[in-house]
Protein backbone atom coordinates (compact mmCIF):
# COMPACT_ATOMS: atom_id res chain seq x y z
CA UNK A 1 0.00 0.00 0.00
CA UNK A 2 2.84 1.99 0.73
CA UNK A 3 4.17 2.09 -2.39
CA UNK A 4 0.85 2.35 -4.07
CA UNK A 5 0.46 6.05 -2.58
CA UNK A 6 4.63 6.67 -3.69
CA UNK A 7 3.59 6.26 -7.22
CA UNK A 8 0.15 8.24 -6.68
CA UNK A 9 2.35 11.03 -4.85
CA UNK A 10 4.79 11.16 -8.21
CA UNK A 11 2.25 11.09 -10.76
CA UNK A 12 0.42 13.95 -9.39
CA UNK A 13 3.87 15.80 -8.47
CA UNK A 14 5.69 15.23 -11.60
CA UNK A 15 2.87 16.00 -13.79
CA UNK A 16 3.29 17.31 -17.52
CA UNK A 17 1.99 20.98 -16.62
CA UNK A 18 2.59 24.45 -17.61
CA UNK A 19 5.12 25.58 -14.97
CA UNK A 20 4.77 29.69 -14.73
CA UNK A 21 6.64 29.70 -11.33
CA UNK A 22 9.70 28.51 -9.16
CA UNK A 23 10.52 25.40 -7.13
CA UNK A 24 9.59 26.73 -3.96
CA UNK A 25 6.05 27.62 -5.53
CA UNK A 26 5.73 24.63 -6.68
CA UNK A 27 6.51 22.77 -3.52
CA UNK A 28 3.69 24.62 -1.44
CA UNK A 29 1.31 24.08 -4.11
CA UNK A 30 1.89 21.01 -5.79
CA UNK A 31 4.12 19.08 -3.72
CA UNK A 32 3.02 19.88 -0.71
CA UNK A 33 -1.04 19.34 -1.88
CA UNK A 34 -0.14 16.13 -3.32
CA UNK A 35 0.84 14.88 0.00
CA UNK A 36 -1.78 15.83 2.19
CA UNK A 37 -4.19 14.68 0.30
CA UNK A 38 -2.57 11.49 0.22
CA UNK A 39 -2.51 11.80 3.82
CA UNK A 40 -5.98 12.49 3.83
CA UNK A 41 -6.89 9.45 2.21
CA UNK A 42 -4.77 7.13 4.05
CA UNK A 43 -6.52 8.19 7.50
CA UNK A 44 -10.04 8.64 5.96
CA UNK A 45 -10.17 5.15 4.86
CA UNK A 46 -8.35 3.92 7.99
CA UNK A 47 -11.24 5.71 9.84
CA UNK A 48 -14.27 4.67 7.67
CA UNK A 49 -12.37 0.54 6.74
CA UNK A 50 -10.61 -0.17 9.71
CA UNK A 51 -10.95 -0.17 13.43
CA UNK A 52 -10.01 3.23 14.35
CA UNK A 53 -10.52 2.43 18.60
CA UNK A 54 -10.78 -0.94 20.66
CA UNK A 55 -12.35 -0.36 24.03
CA UNK A 56 -11.82 -2.95 27.09
CA UNK A 57 -15.33 -3.40 28.16
CA UNK A 58 -16.25 -4.59 31.66
CA UNK A 59 -17.42 -8.43 31.70
CA UNK A 60 -20.72 -8.44 31.99
CA UNK A 61 -21.11 -5.89 28.83
CA UNK A 62 -22.70 -8.08 25.94
CA UNK A 63 -21.98 -7.46 22.21
CA UNK A 64 -23.97 -4.90 21.49
CA UNK A 65 -22.72 -3.15 24.74
CA UNK A 66 -19.64 -3.53 23.65
CA UNK A 67 -20.06 -2.19 19.94
CA UNK A 68 -21.68 0.82 21.56
CA UNK A 69 -18.51 1.61 24.17
CA UNK A 70 -16.30 2.05 21.30
CA UNK A 71 -18.84 3.91 19.26
CA UNK A 72 -19.89 6.30 22.18
CA UNK A 73 -15.78 6.56 23.14
CA UNK A 74 -15.08 7.03 19.85
CA UNK A 75 -17.44 10.45 19.70
CA UNK A 76 -15.97 11.56 22.87
CA UNK A 77 -13.52 13.44 23.99
CA UNK A 78 -10.96 10.84 25.64
CA UNK A 79 -7.81 11.65 27.81
CA UNK A 80 -4.74 10.35 28.53
CA UNK A 81 -3.50 8.82 31.91
CA UNK A 82 0.42 8.14 32.34
CA UNK A 83 0.51 4.54 33.38
CA UNK A 84 1.94 5.46 36.80
CA UNK A 85 -0.24 8.19 37.80
CA UNK A 86 -3.85 7.07 39.38
CA UNK A 87 -7.11 7.80 37.74
CA UNK A 88 -8.95 11.10 38.35
CA UNK A 89 -11.81 11.33 40.50
CA UNK A 90 -14.84 11.99 38.48
CA UNK A 91 -14.99 15.77 40.18
CA UNK A 92 -11.45 16.54 38.83
CA UNK A 93 -10.78 18.09 35.66
CA UNK A 94 -8.90 16.04 33.11
CA UNK A 95 -5.77 17.00 31.59
CA UNK A 96 -4.40 15.74 28.30
CA UNK A 97 -7.66 15.88 25.96
CA UNK A 98 -7.33 14.31 22.88
CA UNK A 99 -9.64 15.52 20.69
CA UNK A 100 -8.16 16.31 17.76
CA UNK A 101 -8.37 12.11 15.87
CA UNK A 102 -11.86 12.47 14.42
CA UNK A 103 -11.18 15.29 12.66
CA UNK A 104 -7.77 14.37 11.11
CA UNK A 105 -8.81 14.24 7.39
CA UNK A 106 -10.92 17.48 7.71
CA UNK A 107 -7.51 19.30 9.22
CA UNK A 108 -5.24 17.86 5.95
CA UNK A 109 -8.13 18.71 3.33
CA UNK A 110 -7.60 22.38 5.41
CA UNK A 111 -4.24 22.87 4.86
CA UNK A 112 -4.32 21.60 1.44
CA UNK A 113 -6.77 23.81 0.51
CA UNK A 114 -5.12 26.72 2.22
CA UNK A 115 -1.74 25.49 0.42
CA UNK A 116 -3.42 25.87 -3.01
CA UNK A 117 -4.87 28.91 -2.61
CA UNK A 118 -2.22 31.43 -3.47
CA UNK A 119 -1.80 29.56 -6.84
CA UNK A 120 -5.31 29.77 -7.61
CA UNK A 121 -4.90 33.53 -6.79
CA UNK A 122 -1.74 34.08 -8.88
CA UNK A 123 -3.83 32.47 -12.09
CA UNK A 124 -6.82 34.80 -11.30
CA UNK A 125 -4.72 38.28 -11.11
CA UNK A 126 -2.42 37.66 -13.62
CA UNK A 127 -4.37 36.75 -16.94
CA UNK A 128 -6.43 39.97 -17.04
CA UNK A 129 -2.90 42.17 -17.29
CA UNK A 130 -2.16 40.31 -20.87
CA UNK A 131 1.50 39.45 -19.76
CA UNK A 132 0.37 36.12 -18.83
CA UNK A 133 3.23 33.71 -18.12
CA UNK A 134 1.30 30.59 -18.49
CA UNK A 135 0.39 31.36 -22.22
CA UNK A 136 4.16 32.61 -22.64
CA UNK A 137 5.42 29.08 -21.03
CA UNK A 138 2.80 27.18 -23.38
CA UNK A 139 4.34 28.58 -26.59
CA UNK A 140 8.06 27.78 -25.14
CA UNK A 141 7.40 24.70 -24.51
CA UNK A 142 5.53 24.11 -27.59
CA UNK A 143 8.61 24.88 -29.77
CA UNK A 144 11.04 21.64 -28.19
CA UNK A 145 10.60 19.24 -30.46
CA UNK A 146 10.26 21.56 -33.44
CA UNK A 147 12.55 22.16 -36.55
CA UNK A 148 14.66 25.12 -36.79
CA UNK A 149 12.16 26.95 -38.96
CA UNK A 150 9.32 25.97 -37.22
CA UNK A 151 11.44 27.59 -33.73
CA UNK A 152 12.34 30.70 -34.81
CA UNK A 153 8.44 31.09 -35.58
CA UNK A 154 7.62 30.16 -32.73
CA UNK A 155 9.86 32.74 -31.19
CA UNK A 156 8.63 35.29 -33.05
CA UNK A 157 4.51 34.91 -31.36
CA UNK A 158 6.28 34.18 -28.04
CA UNK A 159 8.21 37.80 -28.67
CA UNK A 160 4.66 39.06 -30.46
CA UNK A 161 2.28 38.09 -27.12
CA UNK A 162 5.19 39.80 -24.65
CA UNK A 163 5.36 42.48 -26.97
CA UNK A 164 1.60 43.55 -27.30
CA UNK A 165 1.43 42.91 -23.34
CA UNK A 166 3.95 45.04 -22.70
CA UNK A 167 2.47 47.80 -25.09
CA UNK A 168 -1.56 47.34 -24.00
CA UNK A 169 -3.46 47.99 -21.39
CA UNK A 170 -6.26 44.36 -21.22
CA UNK A 171 -7.62 44.94 -17.82
CA UNK A 172 -10.82 45.45 -19.56
CA UNK A 173 -11.01 42.90 -21.75
CA UNK A 174 -12.80 40.77 -18.75
CA UNK A 175 -16.99 42.82 -18.40
CA UNK A 176 -17.62 39.92 -16.82
CA UNK A 177 -19.18 40.51 -12.89
CA UNK A 178 -15.63 38.69 -11.76
CA UNK A 179 -13.76 40.67 -13.75
CA UNK A 180 -14.87 43.87 -12.57
CA UNK A 181 -13.89 42.26 -9.22
CA UNK A 182 -11.22 41.63 -9.88
CA UNK A 183 -9.68 44.92 -11.68
CA UNK A 184 -11.45 46.54 -8.61
CA UNK A 185 -9.18 44.59 -5.74
CA UNK A 186 -5.80 44.67 -8.35
CA UNK A 187 -6.45 48.83 -8.02
CA UNK A 188 -6.68 48.72 -4.15
CA UNK A 189 -3.81 46.66 -3.55
CA UNK A 190 -1.46 46.71 -6.75
CA UNK A 191 0.12 48.80 -8.95
CA UNK A 192 -1.77 50.09 -12.33
CA UNK A 193 -1.23 47.53 -15.27
CA UNK A 194 0.94 50.55 -16.82
CA UNK A 195 3.05 51.07 -14.51
CA UNK A 196 4.78 47.66 -15.76
CA UNK A 197 5.35 47.04 -12.18
CA UNK A 198 2.23 44.77 -12.07
CA UNK A 199 3.12 41.21 -12.57
CA UNK A 200 6.15 41.43 -10.44
CA UNK A 201 4.47 42.89 -7.62
CA UNK A 202 1.43 40.51 -7.89
CA UNK A 203 3.80 37.88 -7.80
CA UNK A 204 5.92 39.05 -4.47
CA UNK A 205 2.31 39.50 -3.07
CA UNK A 206 1.84 35.83 -4.37
CA UNK A 207 5.32 34.29 -2.93
CA UNK A 208 4.46 36.48 0.65
CA UNK A 209 1.21 34.51 1.09
CA UNK A 210 2.65 31.00 0.21
CA UNK A 211 5.38 32.20 3.35
CA UNK A 212 2.26 33.53 5.50
CA UNK A 213 0.69 30.28 4.81
CA UNK A 214 2.98 27.61 5.50
CA UNK A 215 3.98 29.72 8.89
CA UNK A 216 0.49 30.31 9.70
CA UNK A 217 0.05 26.16 9.25
CA UNK A 218 2.28 26.19 12.34
CA UNK A 219 -0.56 27.94 14.25
CA UNK A 220 -3.89 26.08 12.62
CA UNK A 221 -2.09 22.62 13.56
CA UNK A 222 -1.42 23.98 17.23
CA UNK A 223 -5.31 25.43 17.79
CA UNK A 224 -6.39 21.63 16.84
CA UNK A 225 -3.68 19.27 18.04
CA UNK A 226 -2.93 21.17 21.42
CA UNK A 227 -0.24 20.44 23.52
CA UNK A 228 2.47 23.43 21.78
CA UNK A 229 2.44 21.39 18.74
CA UNK A 230 4.83 24.40 17.37
CA UNK A 231 7.74 22.98 18.91
CA UNK A 232 6.71 19.82 18.49
CA UNK A 233 9.59 18.46 16.09
CA UNK A 234 11.94 19.46 18.65
CA UNK A 235 9.97 17.74 21.49
CA UNK A 236 10.84 14.38 18.76
CA UNK A 237 14.25 15.53 18.51
CA UNK A 238 14.77 15.43 22.14
CA UNK A 239 13.30 11.86 22.45
CA UNK A 240 15.03 10.30 20.27
CA UNK A 241 18.49 12.24 21.64
CA UNK A 242 17.13 10.76 25.12
CA UNK A 243 15.93 6.91 23.92
CA UNK A 244 12.54 7.86 25.39
CA UNK A 245 9.59 5.54 23.40
CA UNK A 246 6.68 7.33 21.69
CA UNK A 247 4.23 4.63 23.17
CA UNK A 248 3.90 7.21 26.34
CA UNK A 249 3.52 10.39 24.67
CA UNK A 250 0.70 12.42 25.75
CA UNK A 251 0.17 13.83 22.09
CA UNK A 252 -0.67 11.13 20.34
CA UNK A 253 -1.07 8.39 22.99
CA UNK A 254 -2.01 4.54 22.44
CA UNK A 255 -3.89 3.76 24.67
CA UNK A 256 -6.50 6.75 26.39
CA UNK A 257 -9.47 7.19 28.73
CA UNK A 258 -12.77 7.17 28.09
CA UNK A 259 -15.99 8.06 30.42
CA UNK A 260 -19.56 8.02 29.70
CA UNK A 261 -22.82 7.37 31.43
CA UNK A 262 -25.69 4.67 30.69
CA UNK A 263 -28.83 6.28 32.03
CA UNK A 264 -31.52 4.16 33.25
CA UNK A 265 -34.81 4.87 34.70
CA UNK A 266 -35.11 6.94 37.60
CA UNK A 267 -31.82 8.34 38.61
CA UNK A 268 -30.18 5.64 38.41
CA UNK A 269 -27.48 6.09 36.19
CA UNK A 270 -24.31 4.63 35.44
CA UNK A 271 -20.78 5.90 35.08
CA UNK A 272 -18.21 4.01 33.35
CA UNK A 273 -14.03 4.86 32.98
CA UNK A 274 -13.09 2.87 30.67
CA UNK A 275 -9.72 1.91 28.91
CA UNK A 276 -9.45 2.24 25.34
CA UNK A 277 -6.74 1.67 22.64
CA UNK A 278 -6.48 3.92 19.23
CA UNK A 279 -4.58 1.87 16.81
CA UNK A 280 -4.99 5.16 14.74
CA UNK A 281 -2.55 7.24 16.22
CA UNK A 282 0.20 5.06 15.00
CA UNK A 283 -0.63 6.96 11.70
CA UNK A 284 -1.55 10.31 12.66
CA UNK A 285 2.21 10.51 14.62
CA UNK A 286 4.09 9.42 11.97
CA UNK A 287 2.15 11.41 9.61
CA UNK A 288 2.79 14.70 11.96
CA UNK A 289 6.07 14.16 12.48
CA UNK A 290 6.75 14.48 9.04
CA UNK A 291 4.36 17.27 8.45
CA UNK A 292 6.45 19.11 10.98
CA UNK A 293 9.78 18.83 10.07
CA UNK A 294 8.16 18.76 5.68
CA UNK A 295 6.93 22.42 6.85
CA UNK A 296 10.07 23.67 8.36
CA UNK A 297 11.60 22.85 4.55
CA UNK A 298 9.26 24.57 2.66
CA UNK A 299 9.40 27.63 4.87
CA UNK A 300 13.19 27.65 4.58
CA UNK A 301 12.57 27.80 0.87
CA UNK A 302 10.00 29.92 0.63
CA UNK A 303 12.15 32.23 2.81
CA UNK A 304 14.80 31.99 0.52
CA UNK A 305 12.73 32.17 -2.83
CA UNK A 306 11.44 35.93 -1.47
CA UNK A 307 15.39 36.91 -0.72
CA UNK A 308 16.32 35.78 -3.82
CA UNK A 309 13.32 37.71 -5.77
CA UNK A 310 13.52 41.06 -3.71
CA UNK A 311 17.28 40.95 -4.80
CA UNK A 312 16.35 40.33 -8.30
CA UNK A 313 14.24 43.40 -8.59
CA UNK A 314 17.19 45.51 -7.78
CA UNK A 315 18.89 47.82 -11.28
CA UNK A 316 21.87 46.08 -11.16
CA UNK A 317 20.72 42.26 -11.06
CA UNK A 318 17.92 43.53 -14.18
CA UNK A 319 20.97 45.01 -15.94
CA UNK A 320 23.16 41.66 -15.10
CA UNK A 321 20.80 39.65 -15.95
CA UNK A 322 19.35 40.80 -19.05
CA UNK A 323 23.07 42.36 -20.23
CA UNK A 324 24.76 38.46 -20.04
CA UNK A 325 22.56 36.99 -22.73
CA UNK A 326 23.24 39.91 -25.17
CA UNK A 327 26.90 39.92 -24.52
CA UNK A 328 26.77 36.07 -25.29
CA UNK A 329 24.97 36.52 -28.19
CA UNK A 330 26.51 39.41 -29.58
CA UNK A 331 24.07 41.39 -29.31
CA UNK A 332 26.00 44.29 -27.94
CA UNK A 333 28.70 46.62 -29.06
CA UNK A 334 28.13 46.56 -33.23
CA UNK A 335 30.81 45.00 -33.86
CA UNK A 336 32.94 47.80 -32.21
CA UNK A 337 36.00 45.75 -31.68
CA UNK A 338 36.40 46.44 -35.57
CA UNK A 339 36.78 50.38 -35.03
CA UNK A 340 39.07 52.84 -33.36
CA UNK A 341 38.37 53.24 -29.94
CA UNK A 342 37.34 57.02 -30.25
CA UNK A 343 34.39 55.31 -32.26
CA UNK A 344 34.07 52.03 -29.61
CA UNK A 345 33.45 55.02 -27.23
CA UNK A 346 30.30 56.31 -28.68
CA UNK A 347 29.71 53.10 -29.68
CA UNK A 348 29.32 51.77 -25.87
CA UNK A 349 28.00 54.91 -24.99
CA UNK A 350 25.05 54.46 -27.39
CA UNK A 351 24.78 50.48 -25.93
CA UNK A 352 24.32 51.81 -22.50
CA UNK A 353 21.81 53.97 -22.63
CA UNK A 354 20.05 51.53 -25.60
CA UNK A 355 20.47 49.17 -22.74
CA UNK A 356 18.77 51.49 -19.95
CA UNK A 357 16.13 52.17 -22.54
CA UNK A 358 15.71 48.35 -23.34
CA UNK A 359 15.27 47.31 -19.17
CA UNK A 360 13.44 50.16 -17.97
CA UNK A 361 11.43 51.67 -20.84
CA UNK A 362 10.41 48.74 -23.19
CA UNK A 363 10.97 45.61 -20.92
CA UNK A 364 10.34 47.89 -17.51
CA UNK A 365 10.03 45.35 -14.21
CA UNK A 366 7.42 42.67 -15.33
CA UNK A 367 9.19 41.94 -18.75
CA UNK A 368 12.42 41.55 -16.83
CA UNK A 369 10.17 39.11 -14.04
CA UNK A 370 8.66 37.17 -17.03
CA UNK A 371 12.35 36.44 -18.30
CA UNK A 372 13.23 34.55 -15.08
CA UNK A 373 10.20 32.31 -14.99
CA UNK A 374 11.12 31.21 -18.10
CA UNK A 375 15.23 31.14 -17.35
CA UNK A 376 13.93 29.05 -13.99
CA UNK A 377 11.57 26.67 -16.22
CA UNK A 378 13.60 25.68 -19.29
CA UNK A 379 17.44 26.72 -19.77
CA UNK A 380 19.85 29.39 -21.02
CA UNK A 381 19.56 28.62 -24.37
CA UNK A 382 16.11 29.49 -24.85
CA UNK A 383 16.53 32.55 -22.22
CA UNK A 384 18.93 33.47 -24.76
CA UNK A 385 16.79 33.22 -27.54
CA UNK A 386 13.99 34.65 -26.06
CA UNK A 387 16.07 38.09 -25.07
CA UNK A 388 17.34 38.18 -28.17
CA UNK A 389 14.64 38.19 -29.85
CA UNK A 390 12.82 40.96 -27.89
CA UNK A 391 16.19 43.26 -28.11
CA UNK A 392 16.12 42.81 -32.10
CA UNK A 393 12.14 43.89 -31.93
CA UNK A 394 13.29 46.54 -29.41
CA UNK A 395 15.50 47.89 -32.06
CA UNK A 396 13.18 48.08 -35.06
CA UNK A 397 10.99 50.94 -32.82
CA UNK A 398 14.29 52.78 -31.57
CA UNK A 399 12.40 55.78 -31.51
CA UNK A 400 9.41 54.64 -29.13
CA UNK A 401 11.80 53.18 -26.13
CA UNK A 402 14.95 55.70 -26.30
CA UNK A 403 13.58 58.94 -27.68
CA UNK A 404 14.57 60.67 -23.77
CA UNK A 405 17.42 58.79 -23.95
CA UNK A 406 19.66 59.72 -27.53
CA UNK A 407 20.02 62.57 -29.64
CA UNK A 408 18.77 63.02 -32.99
CA UNK A 409 22.23 62.19 -34.13
CA UNK A 410 22.72 59.16 -32.31
CA UNK A 411 19.01 57.79 -32.94
CA UNK A 412 20.01 57.88 -36.50
CA UNK A 413 23.24 55.88 -36.21
CA UNK A 414 20.96 53.35 -34.09
CA UNK A 415 18.84 53.40 -36.94
CA UNK A 416 21.78 52.49 -38.89
CA UNK A 417 23.18 49.34 -37.09
CA UNK A 418 19.20 47.90 -36.27
CA UNK A 419 18.85 48.01 -40.25
CA UNK A 420 22.48 46.40 -40.70
CA UNK A 421 21.02 43.82 -37.82
CA UNK A 422 18.19 42.62 -39.72
CA UNK A 423 19.64 42.39 -43.32
CA UNK A 424 22.48 40.15 -42.25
Amino acid sequence: MVWQFVEVFKQVASSNRIRDDDFADRLSHRYTVSLLIIFCVLIGSTQLVGSPIACWAPAQFTGPMTQYTNYICWIANKYYVPTGDLLPNPSEPRQYRVNYYQWVPFILAAMALFFYMPFGLWHLLAKPNGLDAKSVMKIIYSMDQCSAESRDKTMRNAVKLIDRAIDYHRSNYDQSLLGRLRRRFTRCFLPNNRSGHYISSLYMFVKVLYLVNVLGQFFLLNAFMGHNFAMYGFDVIGDLVAGRDFWESPRFPRVTMCDFVIRTLGENNHRNTIQCTLPINLFNEKIFIFIWFWLCVVSAFSVYSVIVWLYSFSGSSRTAFVKRYLKVNDRLGFGSHHHSSAASSSTNLIDGKMLDAFLYDYLKQDGVMLLRIVKKNTNDIVVGELVCALWDNFKRYPKFAIQHNLDEKECQKLNQHADIDYNQ
